[in-house]
């Protein structure tokens, strides 16, 4: 465990990109602690050890990759979360940015490193802190079998680990541990969505991210007068636009009413 984060300190501060946090999935229900997300379609660069010796080089064999290690010299933006499949030898993989297809990769030089495209599924999440490691890692795969059991969800057995945060990162540090189920419950007729701007997206979603019935919250900018525009640009305020967070919610668990006066109360 020990050299794993030494080679993953190591590849981090070489690699000069910053870290991404890309939204892959949607929340579409909130059971307990568990959260049932659907996935988008993803592109993954990975990496299978050989055997138990050889997972100390999972990283620095993907990160080989994205750092350069491929046909065209390119260096691929990272991002977060490194998923690591329990179900298939300890399997590292690397989420591909959305920019890129499976045709405008760059191809490994790394004969060892698959490049490879995971369908739209579903999923159930458990969320936990701190450093992760093989004890953990079980004990919440346990916990997240005995709710899916309870609420009687059947699931696939391939559980990942995902981990959000760079080895120096002390505080704040997020894991999950997801799988694949079998959920019929898609029927999303009873989400409805509001459009709420509090000043700063960042905060407004931290608010509502932990408010019972709300099952999604996504910030983005609203008016203004250029497509796409970039974070430094509009806080700036150069383009007009408004920070705001689209925020789906379950109208049988909150009411719109209730929504609001949590806006209201919580900005000035």
């Amino acid at each position: 465990m020990k050299i794993i984060i030494i080679i993953l300190t190591i590849c981090t501060l070489y690699y000069s990109n910053t870290i991404k946090n890309s939204e892959h999935y949607i929340i579409i229900k909130k059971i307990e602690n568990i959260e049932i997300r659907e996935y988008k379609e993803l592109i993954y660069a990975s990496y299978t050890p050989k055997n138990i010796k050889d997972r100390n080089n999972s990283f620095k064999n993907v990160a080989g990759y994205i750092f350069g290690d491929n046909n065209s010299k390119e260096k691929i933006a990272m991002t977060s979360p490194v998923v690591i499949k329990t179900h298939n030898k300890n399997e590292m993989a690397f989420i591909m940015p959305k920019e890129y297809n499976l045709n405008i990769l760059p191809k490994p030089t790394n004969k060892n490193i698959s490049i490879y495209k995971e369908p739209k599924n579903i999923k159930a999440c458990i969320k936990y802190s701190g450093y992760s490691n093989n004890k953990v890692e079980k004990q919440k795969i346990e916990e997240l079998k005995e709710k899916l059991k309870k609420h009687n969800i059947k699931h696939d057995n391939n559980f990942e680990v995902l981990v959000y945060n760079s080895p120096y990162q002390f505080i704040n540090r997020k894991n999950e541990i997801t799988v694949n189920i079998k959920y019929k419950d898609m029927n999303k007729n009873n989400t409805n969505k509001i459009y709420l701007g509090g000043g700063c997206f960042w905060c407004t979603e931290a608010i509502f991210d932990n408010v019972i019935g709300v099952t999604n919250v996504t910030s983005g900018y609203s008016g203004g007068t250029i497509k796409n525009p970039s974070y430094k640009e509009v806080s700036k305020g150069l383009t007009n636009h408004a920070e705001v967070c689209e925020i789906s919610y379950d109208i049988e668990k909150i009411k719109l009413k209730d929504i609001l006066k949590i806006f209201f109360l919580s900005h000035d």
